[in-house]
């Protein structure tokens, strides 16, 4: 059988040597609701490459699960539908999150597609349009958005243009407790504390596409045109960035003490605490559609490759079925 070769979508760095990925076979129809999970485990010394596949499911998010259910790590893949499939050693399973899904949803009302999927603090959390956010408990997915959650309006109806109210897009999770979290969005960052959630000063109108906190209470979110802001929602927020009005930062992360960028332009880093740093190009990674870190692995894919910065150097992990 021809080999199909693919284009990876996400990543997650579960172990130094052991990779998690969700793509997407190129001979499918562009409309197609599909994606293929592979794991890389290069210390097996047989088929290093292993791969399942979920019909009908166009992934938008990864997270390698440590301790929410039942305490046994696990994988998980959120689709824009609002599925989570759950891989382990021993069963694979589904689970629908809340009122999620377009075109899956056959009932009123309608609030969107989900975006992100983490784990905080034992607990997992998912996000997405309309102002969803949810978090898991007892194997069902709660409602926790309050006001922020507003369903899209009917378009059956005569509403006039000017009166159209659309709901947050939340883009992205993260936080340090169930009393502490932070989500950043379309128009703007919020802050939860356990019972409602708050809008943050922010001194930008641009979308944010992800969010990061790190120990401190330091908060670090990024987005449209190269913006990236720095506070937290005692303090509000500063925007530190300096504009390209061409780029967007799909996700931060920190490594090795700063701060590391996705982007339509590639990789790029920034030092998190120097007054004044500017953004630089990552030389070796011209296209970065994800990143994720552990420890001392920075992994990066673009559609067609895969790029792992470990031990001081870069190298690139062939898939076979792009070779």
């Amino acid at each position: 059988m021809s080999k199909v070769p693919v284009s990876f979508l996400k990543c997650k760095v579960i172990e130094k040597n052991y990779y998690f990925f969700a793509a997407r076979p190129d001979d499918l129809d562009e409309d197609a609701e599909f994606s293929r999970i592979f794991f890389y485990d290069d210390e097996d010394h047989g088929n290093k490459w292993r791969h399942l596949d979920l019909p009908h499911i166009t992934v938008e998010s990864l997270c390698v699960v440590i301790t929410a259910i039942d305490g046994h790590r696990c994988y998980a893949a959120l689709s824009k539908e609002g599925s989570v499939s759950f891989i382990r050693t021993d069963r694979r399973w589904l689970e629908k999150v809340g009122d999620s899904g377009v075109k899956t949803r056959d009932v009123l009302p309608i609030y969107g597609y989900l975006n992100a999927l983490k784990e905080i603090s034992g607990e997992l959390y998912a996000c997405g349009g309309g102002g969803q956010i949810y978090r898991r408990n007892s194997g069902e997915w709660v409602d926790i958005a309050g006001d922020l959650r507003k369903s899209t309006p009917d378009l059956t109806q005569p509403i006039p243009l000017n009166q159209i109210k659309l709901g947050e897009d939340i883009s992205d999770i993260d936080g340090y407790a169930n009393d502490d979290i932070y989500a950043a969005g379309m128009d703007g960052i919020y802050h939860y504390n356990g019972v409602s959630w708050t809008a943050c000063d922010n001194p930008t109108d641009e979308i944010l596409t992800s969010v990061l906190c790190l120990p401190g209470r330091k908060v670090f979110a990024c987005g449209f045109n190269g913006t990236i802001l720095s506070g937290n929602a005692r303090q509000g927020f500063k925007d530190i960035s300096h504009y390209d009005d061409n780029m967007i930062l799909t996700k931060v992360v920190e490594f090795q003490g700063d701060l590391y960028f996705s982007s339509n332009a590639g990789l790029f880093s920034m030092n998190k605490g120097e007054a004044g740093s500017r953004l630089q190009k990552i030389q070796e990674v011209d296209d970065c559609e994800d990143i994720s870190v552990l420890d001392d692995v920075l992994l990066c894919v673009g559609w067609k490759t895969i790029q792992i910065f470990q031990s001081g150097r870069w190298k690139q992990l062939l898939h076979p079925d792009n070779d």
